[in-house]
């Protein structure tokens, strides 16, 4: 029972009253403040764990682009040595596709660092999922125009929903639309701070990127630094090569 009510909270499904005895339970009852926090240490490592994979991802594109042969390119890459080769190679060889490191345009920043959100979250197969589940499938074949038109007519209740506000404004990133990405992020502001809230920053400040609002991102991606958002380090390093 706690575990599916601590799910429910990180993942913004309360109603208001489930909210309000939750956070009065949570503020006395120190092994609920303990599994919370162990629930908020599992999800980071999960987040983590998907921009390891994206980063993997990037290195042997890397490797594809410098010619690397086949026996370097097919190392190991648990090995600490190939991390080390890696870091090396991204660092020396990669010229071609690098640009200077100081006050570069915000559109190409966004180029450079945006990456379609990859969902990780499962359907649980209830009722209230079903429709969860059609919209996830939507967005994952792309297409993102009846994604933002099924989730627009969903019933209030199921509509006003954390990873449903991610899923509309990466939608409407992908269809161009930043300025309507950008009113969809904005949920979040006022919003509980739920397992998407990070991330939905950090897409709301590359909107800001792309459609040259540069101190409304500059302001945003010194928020995520702050906060040591799971996207600090890219933020500074967007920050850096902004200055």
């Amino acid at each position: 029972m706690q575990t599916q009510k601590i799910t429910k909270y990180l993942y913004g499904e309360m109603n208001p009253k489930e909210l309000n005895d939750f956070e009065k339970e949570l503020a006395t009852d120190l092994d609920l403040q303990g599994e919370l926090k162990l629930h908020q240490e599992i999800d980071q490592t999960i987040l983590n764990e998907i921009k390891v994979n994206s980063f993997r991802q990037k290195l042997e594109f890397i490797h594809e682009k410098e010619g690397l042969s086949k026996k370097i390119f097919f190392l190991n890459l648990q090995s600490k040595w190939y991390w080390a080769a890696a870091s090396i190679t991204v660092i020396t060889g990669t010229a071609a596709f690098s640009i200077s490191k100081y006050n570069q345009p915000p559109d190409r920043l966004y180029n450079k660092y945006y990456e379609i959100w990859q969902p990780s979250f499962t359907t649980r197969g209830i009722e209230e999922e079903k429709n969860m589940d059609a919209i996830l499938k939507l967005f994952e074949s792309g297409n993102y125009l009846n994604t933002i038109e099924t989730i627009d007519q969903l019933p209030s209740k199921e509509n006003n929903s954390p990873k449903l506000w991610l899923l509309k404004g990466c939608a409407y990133m992908e269809l161009k639309e930043f300025d309507q990405a950008i009113q969809v992020f904005r949920n979040f502001d006022t919003a509980t701070y739920t397992f998407y809230t990070e991330t939905a920053l950090w897409y709301n400040a590359l909107c800001y990127l792309k459609t040259n609002k540069v101190e409304e991102a500059k302001i945003q991606m010194q928020q995520i630094v702050k906060e040591g958002n799971s996207y600090s380090k890219e933020a500074l390093d967007i920050l850096d090569k902004m200055n």
